[in-house]
C-alpha cells in the first residue's frame, strides 16, 4: 500500500487518497517518521509540535488522537510507540509526497511567453492583487478589556498580543488585534479580561459574535504571569475550531442561527429542566436547518445527555445523542468539543469509564474540562463496587 505524507495539506495519503489531519496531529507525525526508527524525545516533541511547554499528559492524549484518526484511514495507529520515561517512536513508513512532475521544456518555454506577458498586464492591476480567497475568511478580532477590575493592562496586553499571534498560526481566519471602524464589524470578537488583583490571576475569554454581540463561548483560566502562554494557546485551539465548525469554508451559519445557538448555549448553562428543554427545542430546530452545524448538533447532544443526567429524562435520550455525536466524530475526530458532548452520553447511561476517557480526550483542547475528570474520578472512588453499564 502506498502511503504519502503531504506537507502541503497536511494530509496522508493513502492509495492516491488524501486524508488531512489536525495540525498538531499532522505535526506529530511528520516528527515521528521524520525521525523513526529513533525515539523522540518529549523535550522535542514540546519544541518542534507545540513550541510551547506542555505538560506530558497533553502529548499522550495528542498520540491518542493520532491513533485514532490513522485508524480510521486504515493505517495501524499501534505503530506509534511510547518510550517509557523518554518520547515516543514509529515504526511507520511513509514518503513525502512530491509536487507534480515538471512540464517538458517546449511547454515551459511557451508558458515563460505567456507568463511575461501576462506579468505586464499585471502592472495595470496594482492594487488588485489580494489574496482572493481572504476576501472569503471571517475576520476575527482580539481586543482586551480596558476597564477590567484588578487588571494590569501591561500584562493584559502582553495577554492580548499572543493571543493574537496564536491564531495568525491558523487558515481559514483574518486575525486583526483591533476593531475595525464602525461599520464592519469582524465576524468574530475574542474578548479577553484579566484580573491581577488575587495570588492567582484570572484571565476571563469570550468568544462573541460580531453581529449580534451574544457570546458563543466563555471561560475562564487561573493564570501566573510567567504561565498565561498555556491558557492562551489552549483557549486559540478550541475557539479556532468553534471558528471553522460555524464558518464552515466560507457559507458556515447566518448571523440569526449563530444568536440562536448562543441563546441556546446560554440557556444550556444555566441547567434547570425549563432551560435545557428550551435549549434543546431550538437546537433540534437549528440542527435541522439549512446551515446546521457540527457545533449545533453538538451541543444538542449534550443537552439531551443532560436531560436525563440531571432531571431524569428517559436514558433513551442518552443513547440517541451517543449515536448521533460517534457519527459525527467519525468525520471530525479532531474537535474537542464532540468528544465532551460524548462524555456526557455515556455518564447519562452510566458508562463512566467510557466518559472518563472520552473527557480526557476533549481535555486536551478543553483544559478547564480538568474539573469534570476530577469529578467522575471522584465519584468512581466514592463507589468502587459500581461497574459501567
Amino acid at each position: 500500500m502506498s502511503i504519502e505524507l503531504c506537507r502541503i495539506r497536511h494530509a496522508v495519503i493513502v492509495a492516491g487518497a488524501a486524508h488531512r489531519l489536525p495540525d498538531l496531529s499532522f505535526r506529530m507525525l511528520d516528527l515521528l517518521v521524520s525521525r523513526a526508527p529513533d525515539p523522540v524525545p518529549f523535550a522535542d516533541i514540546e519544541r518542534i509540535v507545540w513550541d510551547a511547554h506542555v505538560t506530558r499528559e497533553t502529548i499522550k492524549q495528542r498520540v491518542t488522537l493520532l491513533r485514532e484518526s490513522l485508524a480510521q484511514i486504515g493505517m495501524d495507529g499501534t505503530a506509534i510507540e511510547a518510550v517509557r520515561n523518554h518520547g515516543y517512536r514509529t515504526t511507520l513508513v511513509m514518503r513525502e509526497a512530491q509536487p507534480a512532475r515538471a512540464w517538458p521544456a517546449r511547454r515551459m518555454i511557451g508558458l515563460a511567453a505567456t507568463t511575461a506577458l501576462a506579468a505586464l498586464a499585471a502592472l495595470f492591476l496594482t492594487g488588485q492583487g489580494r489574496d482572493t480567497d481572504d476576501a472569503t475568511k471571517p475576520l476575527l478580532a482580539v481586543i482586551v478589556d480596558p476597564a477590567a477590575p484588578g487588571g494590569d493592562t501591561v500584562q493584559a496586553e502582553a495577554v492580548r498580543r499572543d493571543m493574537v499571534r496564536a491564531f495568525s498560526k491558523f487558515g481559514g481566519v483574518q486575525v486583526i488585534d483591533r476593531l475595525p471602524s464602525p461599520g464592519a464589524a469582524p465576524a468574530y470578537i475574542v474578548r479577553l479580561s484579566l484580573d491581577t488583583s488575587a495570588n492567582k490571576g484570572q484571565l476571563a475569554t469570550e468568544l462573541v459574535d460580531g453581529g449580534s454581540g451574544v457570546v458563543l463561548f466563555a471561560e475562564r483560566y487561573a493564570v501566573s504571569a510567567a504561565q498565561s502562554d498555556r491558557a492562551v494557546l489552549h483557549f486559540a485551539n478550541y475557539v479556532h475550531a468553534h471558528v471553522s465548525a460555524f464558518s464552515g469554508g466560507g457559507a458556515g451559519m447566518s448571523e440569526e442561527s449563530r444568536a440562536r445557538y448562543a441563546e441556546a448555549y446560554r440557556l444550556w448553562r444555566l441547567g434547570d429542566r425549563q432551560s435545557l428543554i428550551g435549549a434543546r427545542n431550538s437546537l433540534a430546530a437549528l440542527a435541522d436547518g439549512a446551515d446546521a452545524s457540527v457545533m449545533s448538533r453538538s451541543l444538542l447532544a449534550r443537552v439531551q445527555s443532560d436531560l436525563v443526567l440531571r432531571h431524569g429524562a428517559p436514558i433513551a435520550l442518552a443513547r440517541t445523542a451517543e449515536l448521533n455525536i460517534r457519527a459525527l466524530i467519525a468525520r471530525h475526530p479532531g474537535l474537542g468539543d464532540l468528544r465532551y458532548s460524548l462524555s456526557r452520553a455515556l455518564l447519562a447511561q452510566g458508562k463512566r469509564q467510557e466518559a472518563l476517557d472520552a473527557l480526557r480526550v476533549a481535555q486536551q483542547t478543553m483544559p478547564f474540562l480538568s474539573r469534570d475528570v476530577m469529578a467522575i474520578e471522584g465519584r468512581s472512588r466514592r463507589q468502587p463496587g459500581t461497574s459501567d453499564h
